[in-house]
This record gives C-alpha cells, sequence and structure tokens, in this order.
C-alpha cells in the first residue's frame, strides 16, 4: 500500500462518526495535497510525513468541526460536545505533564539508583571480597561480583531501550499534539 492510500485510510477511519460528506470532503483536501506534492516531484512519503499522524489529524479535525457546529448554530449539545474534547484532551495533557511526567523521573532515578549501587557492589565484591571470609571462598566473591556487574549492565541495557521507546513516544505525542502551525516544505508550500 502506498504512503498515499494508508495516509488517507487511516485519515477516513480516524474520522469515524464525522458525518459522510464532511469526511469525503477532508479526505478529498488532503488527496489535493498529495496531488499538490507529486505535481512538485515531492514522493508520497515525504508529504506524508509532513502533514504528521492520520490518527492525531484526525483528532484536530473532529475538534474544529465540533467548533465550526456549534459557531453555526449554538446550542447546549454542542457546546458540550467542544468542552467535552476540550477538556479530555486538557485531561490527558495534564496527566502527562502531572503525573506521568514526575513518575518516570523517580522511576528513572531509582533503577539509576540501582544501576550504580549493583555496579559498585559488584567491583567491591571483586577487589574486597575475599577479605569477607565468606562460604566458599574467593570463587563465590568473584562470581558475586561478576553476577551483580552482569546485572548493572543488564539493567543498563534495558533501561536505555526502555527510555529510548519512552523518548521516542513522547515526542511524537509531543510533535503531533501541539502541532500548531502548519509546516512550509522546501518549496515554500504550506503544507
Amino acid at each position: 500500500m502506498s504512503a498515499r492510500a494508508e495516509f488517507l485510510t487511516t485519515l477516513r477511519a480516524g474520522l469515524r462518526g464525522v458525518p459522510t460528506d464532511a469526511i469525503d470532503e477532508i479526505v478529498a483536501d488532503y488527496s489535493a495535497h498529495f496531488a499538490e506534492g507529486e505535481a512538485a516531484n515531492r514522493n508520497d512519503a515525504d508529504i506524508a510525513a509532513a502533514l504528521g499522524d492520520p490518527l492525531a489529524l484526525a483528532d484536530e479535525l473532529r475538534m474544529e468541526l465540533r467548533i465550526k457546529s456549534f459557531e453555526a448554530a449554538p446550542s447546549t449539545r454542542t457546546a458540550v460536545r467542544v468542552l467535552a474534547g476540550t477538556l479530555a484532551i486538557g485531561a490527558l495533557n495534564t496527566v502527562l505533564l502531572c503525573i506521568a511526567g514526575p513518575l518516570l523521573a523517580l522511576l528513572s532515578l531509582a533503577v539509576a539508583i540501582t544501576i550504580l549501587v549493583c555496579a559498585a557492589t559488584g567491583v567491591w565484591f571483586l577487589y574486597s571480597g575475599a577479605s569477607l571470609d565468606l562460604p566458599g571462598g574467593t570463587g563465590v566473591t568473584v562470581l558475586a561480583g561478576l553476577g551483580l556487574i552482569s546485572a548493572a549492565v543488564s539493567l543498563a541495557a534495558f533501561f536505555a531501550l526502555a527510555a529510548r521507546a519512552a523518548g521516542f513516544g513522547m515526542a511524537r505525542y509531543i510533535r503531533l499534539r501541539y502541532r500548531l502551525l502548519p509546516r512550509i516544505s522546501s518549496s515554500g508550500a504550506q503544507t
């Protein structure tokens, strides 16, 4: 499936619940973006990347349609829909910023301390463990030290992978959610 077809299909799916004529108009508009980009010798993948995530775009367009509906015919129902959509977006952002962020920071600190303690204890076992006179002798302390150092390396690798995934996820969320200005292509046209 081409990037154009995938983008438009995902956008259409993300707009579920919106009137069919509005969906068709929106999809035709974004299809025109692809046609204009193709005329400017840009490939579909670059155009799709410039337009952003189609599901996030669908959320923004759905909210925009709710606001237009309220402005066209102010009623309690449309006001509640606009307010509920705004509160949902605000609540999600608040949870991410005020709850998930500090919890992730504390978890990161705890994991970093655990890694440092395991590594330091492992090194200590290797150098000073023989003086402990543990049952099993030097072999036990060397194996314990190597095991603790291996645990520290494993935890560090796992933490690095998890941090990378979380970083990419948050960056994508922020980039998509707070895309306030249209992107400018290299030709100077807004997308």
